[in-house]
């Protein structure tokens, strides 16, 4: 089941004993956990009624009790929701297919995990008396149309070109999408289309989405797939010098991210001492994983060789760039 079916379930006030939203779109998870809350603990204090845990840090006992014990002072059912819970449903496979034999009648359970296998015996007993909900990526070609469905909700039709460039502006998240289309439809409030000069004007390149992705070709030695993002950011007015020391940056914060983790650290740490924001420490943590120290100290002295070029070379900024690429790339 895709989350379109899902929400068309909710809006029917359809309910069930166990919920499983698995998947890597944050967005799809986020809306199929904001659909289920609503039309579970429609007209009941959440506060009461809503229970929410994280999988790593809740034992299935504690879970199981809250499943068992009726909602107090509040008429209606109980929502239990383990986030973050792909360990859970691994260690604890054979607890939850004996719950889901004879599953509470007065309180459903929600589990959000990146993965889930449809072949196990679980996921079969899930089918049976929940429902499964999947949560991906769209591929490159479906974002047009989400754009343009996305951009209704805001009361705005969204020309082909615009669509064209705010995905290559910023890229596939979801997300980061969304904000923009409501940035958008906040500002041009008394226009009913959104055309590209608005996106240009508004937009722009998304900075952080753009910083991650150039890393990650880099590190992935796909050429141009870099370019592509340097020339974005040069057509945007971005300074080379800006562009050098947003790929410095990042690399300085891997190769501490390396360091402190080889000391004993976990990500945890890491992420409190580089203050990674949360909704990038996923692809953060990704990149971590592609590099060794060896190779981000090499990329490093390419990057400062480069920006003493880029203030004293003669060379065009566009030229610079794309040597500094082919360099970090091989």
């Amino acid at each position: 089941m895709d989350i379109y079916q899902f929400k068309d379930l909710m809006n029917k006030g359809k309910s069930f004993p166990v919920y499983v939203f698995y998947g890597d779109e944050e967005l799809f998870i986020h809306e199929a956990l904001s659909a289920v809350k609503a039309n579970s603990l429609k007209g009941v204090d959440s506060s009461m009624a809503l229970v929410e845990f994280e999988g790593n840090e809740v034992s299935v006992g504690v879970i199981f009790d809250e499943l068992r014990t009726r909602p107090f002072f509040v008429s209606g059912n109980k929502l239990i929701v383990v986030e973050e819970a792909d360990d859970f449903v691994e260690n604890k496979a054979q607890a939850l297919e004996k719950y889901l034999q004879s599953p509470s009648t007065h309180a459903s359970l929600v589990i959000v995990c990146k993965k889930w296998d449809k072949r196990l015996k679980l996921a079969n007993l899930v089918d049976k008396v929940g429902v499964a909900v999947e949560c991906k990526k769209l591929k490159d070609h479906l974002l047009p149309n989400w754009v343009t469905d996305r951009a209704k909700q805001y009361k705005k039709s969204i020309t082909a070109k615009a669509v064209q460039q705010l995905v290559e502006d910023v890229g596939g998240n979801l997300a980061i999408l969304d904000k923009h289309l409501e940035k958008l439809s906040i500002y041009l409030s008394g226009k009913e289309t959104i055309e590209e000069g608005d996106v240009d004007a508004i937009v722009g390149v998304d900075r952080d989405r753009t910083v991650f992705e150039l890393i990650e070709a880099v590190a992935q030695r796909k050429v141009v797939s870099a370019i592509k993002i340097i020339n974005q950011l040069l057509i945007h007015g971005e300074e080379s010098v800006k562009i050098i020391g947003l790929l410095a940056w990042q690399i300085r914060r891997l190769w501490l991210a390396k360091q402190i983790l080889k000391q004993g650290g976990d990500e945890q740490k890491v992420a409190s001492e580089l203050k990674i924001n949360p909704y990038f420490s996923k692809n953060f943590f990704e990149q971590v994983r592609l590099y060794t120290e060896d190779d981000l100290a090499k990329k490093h002295e390419i990057l400062l060789e480069t920006d003493v070029k880029s203030k004293t070379s003669p060379l065009n900024t566009q030229l610079l760039l794309e040597l500094l690429v082919y360099k970090l790339c091989f």
